[in-house]
């Protein structure tokens, strides 16, 4: 079953967005994996972290009262406090300004920006600037009032909140599973591509090369869409053109050597007569009268094909009774037949109508049974029938002649093609009246066939419209 190029373009998206989907389906999969257990991980450590709090808040709330309130005082007590939670430490008083921190907080500019959250912004190797929140532990001076907040703070290259961590890791990896996913897209339409415009590319430099003058050039035939056929329909031009351009040649050819036979017979005769070696008598005048007639029918047959070849002729269609034309055209090569002891018979029933011209008709009709004569020996036959099919009516010629070869039976059709290679007037005429005949019915849209069996004979049909 042929495979239409938009099915192939409809597959090839459809492929080039499961490759993505699969890609970011798989990569955030394993993003959600990862990133989970870490972020367990990090809670854990926020619940170990509140758990040290405690100890924290109570050994800088004691050295801040033996301080007797005095923050910078408290200052060694803060830091020892640091070092044994594993954090960094931060004091801040009642307007929100630092009064202690530890040492890993020197360089920081810190500022509160709600009860529970800090902008910390660190300087150094490890500088950022992240929003923390974290629950402060009120630090009581001796007697029982809020002399400040104690924050408990991971180090500098820990110190983003899991949801800020979770966020980047998620972030990170979806850039990546999109880079991913996007390389392989490229791959994939640069296969598809090649694959679909390779056959054009292909077409387009045929195309140049017979404008160049290539006639012989052909592409291949790869696929069964519309790319193929595309193909198939080039080659089949090319052939046509090949084709025409032969015809083209013999037909020159052939209406040379048309043209010189009766040329060079006229010619000779001519200065036979001038040099005296023949009298201009009865014999002569009818040789001479016999080639012109000949040249006269050749040229009138060129102007007839090439007129209807191109759709000028001048065509009259009316009713026609092909019994009449057919008795008619019979009628007037009755002595030729008789002359060469064949018979004609017509079985054309007489409701068959036909819409045609009527001097055209006649033209076929005088053609075909002049061939058949021509080609039926003594003795033999030439019928002609008719019958009605499916709003046409066939009109048979066939004779009881030698018939005609398979090799030769596809171009009896063609423009001076004769089945007698030696071309010899005694066994056929100029070798258009087929190639005319052809025409003219197809002028009149109909259409003619040819079959034959060696020694059995020709039949020759041809179907024109039927007058309803």
């Amino acid at each position: 079953m042929m495979r239409t190029l938009r099915a192939r373009l409809l597959a090839a998206t459809a492929a080039v967005l499961a490759a993505v989907l699969t890609a970011l389906i798989l990569f955030s999969s394993r993003i959600t994996r990862i990133e989970f257990r870490r972020l367990e991980n990090v809670l854990v450590n926020e619940r170990h972290q509140e758990l040290r709090m405690e100890p924290a808040r109570r050994a800088v709330e004691e050295a801040f009262r033996a301080a007797g309130g005095s923050w910078e005082r408290t200052q060694e007590a803060v830091e020892r406090a640091a070092r044994a939670s594993g954090g960094e430490l931060l004091v801040l008083d009642p307007d929100g300004k630092p009064a202690a921190r530890s040492p890993g907080l020197a360089g920081a500019a810190i500022a509160r920006t709600a009860p529970d959250t800090l902008r910390i912004d660190w300087s150094g190797p490890a500088a950022a600037r992240v929003l923390m929140q974290v629950p402060g532990a009120p630090i009581h001076d001796s007697e029982g009032r809020v002399a400040g907040l104690l924050y408990l703070l991971p180090a500098p290259h820990a110190a983003v909140s899991p949801k800020q961590d979770f966020a980047a890791a998620a972030n990170r990896w979806l850039a990546g599973a999109a880079v991913v996913a996007g390389l392989g897209a490229l791959f994939l339409i640069a296969a598809l591509s090649r694959r679909l415009l390779g056959p054009i590319e292909s077409l387009t430099d045929a195309a140049r090369k017979m404008e160049e003058g290539e006639r012989a050039v052909r592409v291949p035939v790869s696929s069964r869409d519309e790319l193929g056929e595309l193909a198939r329909s080039f080659n089949s031009m090319a052939d046509a053109i090949a084709r025409q351009e032969e015809l083209r040649r013999n037909l020159v050819s052939d209406v040379a050597h048309e043209l010189r036979t009766p040329l060079t017979n006229i010619r000779g005769q001519l200065e036979a007569l001038q040099d005296g070696l023949s009298a201009p008598d009865r014999r002569t005048i009818d040789s001479l009268h016999e080639d012109a007639r000949l040249l006269e029918r050749l040229v009138d047959d060129l102007q007839d094909l090439a007129l209807a070849e191109a759709g000028q002729l001048a065509l009259h269609p009316a009713p026609l009774s092909m019994r009449e034309a057919a008795l008619r055209s019979a009628a007037a090569l009755e002595p030729r037949a008789k002359a060469g002891g064949v018979e004609i018979s017509v079985e054309v029933p007489a409701d068959s109508v036909v819409l045609a011209d009527r001097d055209r008709v006649g033209q076929v009709l005088s053609n075909l049974i002049g061939n058949a004569i021509t080609h039926t020996p003594a003795g033999g036959r030439i019928a002609i029938s008719a019958q009605r099919r499916n709003g046409v009516i066939q009109t048979s010629v066939a004779d009881t002649g030698a018939g005609i070869d398979a090799d030769h039976l596809p171009h009896v059709f063609d423009r001076f093609y004769r089945t007698d290679p030696s071309r010899a007037r005694s066994s056929g005429g100029t070798g258009l009246g087929l190639a005319i005949v052809r025409q003219l019915i197809r002028a009149q849209n109909g259409e003619v066939a040819a079959t034959s069996e060696p020694g059995r004979g020709t039949v020759i049909s041809f179907t024109l419209p039927a007058e309803s």
